[in-house]
């Protein structure tokens, strides 16, 4: 291979490199130093709803008494529309064997 052949693939390879470099660059200045910061704040209702419903210590503690949490299972063990809840307690069987 001849002197010249070798310096025209090494500067090609070195163009290269410089091009790759240099978009590299380009590209970079063009990211935001904080992406999303143009953003509206989406999340603060999800972190509100989250933080209302964490108990922290000093928050009072709401008490149950017996008359609504009887009133909760209640309703917690009734199906929705207010339909019969079938029940295997209610019925009898009988197994008779041979």
């Amino acid at each position: 291979m001849s002197r010249i052949a070798i310096a025209s693939s090494a500067r090609r390879s070195l163009m290269g490199w410089l091009l790759a470099a240099s978009s590299v660059l380009v590209l970079a200045g063009c990211m935001a130093p904080r992406p999303g910061a143009d953003l509206p704040a989406f999340g603060d209702s999800v972190r509100h709803t989250k933080a209302i419903q964490t108990y922290q210590p000093g928050d009072p503690v709401p008490s149950l008494g017996g008359a609504k949490a009887a009133e909760a299972m209640r309703g917690y063990r009734t199906p929705a529309g207010g339909a019969q809840q079938y029940s295997p307690m209610n019925t009898t069987t009988s197994v008779s064997l041979p």
